[in-house]
């Protein structure tokens, strides 16, 4: 007995020390990756192309497909996701020889260094072939780094979604800062991906799903959702938040009002928001959904940027929201878009700050008693008068320069002010 107890005090030890290893090996005291975002996102338009191109795939889910990637697009897309995380700075360089992946993360203040560093080399092959993932000093074999992280996904996901993956994948061609990943049929992969996301939502948050279901019956039944006419959305938040006071507590407000929004998110958003609570909808051959789109404003273009925002920082995190908001606006500018507008950006802006202000406990109750029952969209929505909309490229940048100049800096904040002046705000 003796000798089992310290037999398993020993592989305790070294497994302890194995992980300290590690965690030394990965943490670095410099950063691999230094990118300015704002000059990254200055190419968002032409992702675009690259969307065109991956909704016509799931379109033609039965043939092979061929998917041509730019550099430029991959550098949005990583600028994207710096100004989601701030934490965060990424880079990617493609080529004939290889398409390098590198990341740099910064760490909270800890005793072993501020930075991990990740540098991934993608080659051109048949199938995917990586020829190493280093992370800090520690360099792993690309084969090595693939089937841990395939074997990882199958068990975590009780599936083989990670190796189908992998299979779908035939061939990877590069050129001078171009990619093109041919991939073969879709469709049964698609399939069996839908299977494991439902499994996983089921381990999902309860709660969540049971208080969204009941808020969403509510909305489907209420005769404002039913008129042929296209109602402010200030007339479904505000019955919505008194069944959400009736329903509270103290202790209890926050979550109701998560459920609420996110009840709105699918009712007067996109019902595949539901994707991500779980069996939501009050009848199984039905989705609901109001006969006509709600306006904020009398727009339906602001309804949906502020319920979509909404929606996300409750699934998501305020930066993550901003960021999309910003990067779409970005996309339009492009030739075929809207163009930028900051008036849309002020829809996300207070599509964002609505959830955040409705589920903080301290304010929830309050915010309950501010809507239940009022159709005051000047509560929740800021005023858009002067607000430029409209821009291409060129108007853009002729008189903001770029993301993150004092100039757009200034506009922001003036977005900001009015946002953070509603009512449900103080």
């Amino acid at each position: 007995m003796f000798k089992l107890i310290k037999f398993l005090f020993i592989l305790m030890f070294l497994l302890l020390v194995g992980i300290a290893g590690l965690l030394w090996m990965s943490v670095e005291p410099t950063p691999l990756v230094v990118e300015n975002s704002s000059q990254q996102v200055e190419d968002a338009d032409s992702v675009k192309e690259l969307m065109r191109q991956i909704s016509d795939s799931l379109k033609n889910r039965s043939t092979s497909q061929r998917i041509d990637l730019t550099q430029n697009q991959l550098s949005s897309l990583v600028g994207f996701a710096q100004r989601a995380r701030k934490n965060f700075n990424g880079k990617v360089t493609i080529s004939e020889a290889g398409t390098g992946f590198y990341a740099t993360y910064k760490l909270p203040a800890n005793p072993l260094g501020p930075y991990i560093n990740l540098d991934i080399l993608l080659l051109p092959a048949d199938g995917i072939a990586l020829e190493h993932v280093k992370v800090g000093t520690m360099a792993i074999p690309g084969q090595w780094a693939i089937s841990m992280i395939t074997t990882l996904t199958d068990w975590y996901t009780g599936s083989d979604i990670a190796t189908q993956f992998i299979g779908q994948v035939e061939n990877i061609a590069m050129t001078e800062q171009k990619m093109t990943i041919s991939i073969r049929p879709i469709d049964d992969f698609l399939r069996e991906l839908n299977t494991v996301k439902e499994g996983l939502s089921r381990a999902g948050d309860e709660e969540l799903t049971l208080r969204t279901a009941f808020y969403l019956n509510y909305l489907n039944e209420l005769e404002v959702g039913k008129k042929s006419s296209a109602q402010s959305l200030a007339k479904f938040i505000g019955p919505v938040f008194a069944q959400a006071q009736k329903r509270s507590n103290y202790d209890t407000a926050a979550k109701e009002n998560e459920a609420a929004i996110m009840a709105l998110a699918i009712y007067a958003g996109h019902y595949r928001f539901a994707n991500f609570v779980g069996d939501v909808q009050p009848a199984a051959n039905k989705l609901a959904m109001p006969k006509t789109p709600p306006v904020l404003a009398k727009r339906g273009d602001l309804n949906q940027h502020f319920i979509f925002s909404a929606g996300i920082k409750i699934l998501s995190e305020q930066g993550l929201s901003i960021a999309i908001g910003e990067f779409k606006e970005l996309m339009d500018r492009g030739n075929g878009g809207s163009g930028y507008s900051f008036v849309d950006l002020s829809a996300d802006f207070a599509g964002v700050k609505f959830a955040q202000s409705a589920t903080e406990p301290e304010k929830a109750q309050k915010i309950q008693a501010l809507l239940a029952n009022s159709t005051d969209e000047a509560l929740f929505f800021p005023n858009i008068k002067g607000l430029p909309e409209g821009l291409n490229k060129a108007a853009f940048t002729k008189q903001f320069k770029k993301v993150d100049s004092p100039e757009y800096q200034t506009m922001v904040q003036e977005i900001h002010r009015r946002v953070d002046a509603l009512a449900i705000h103080q």
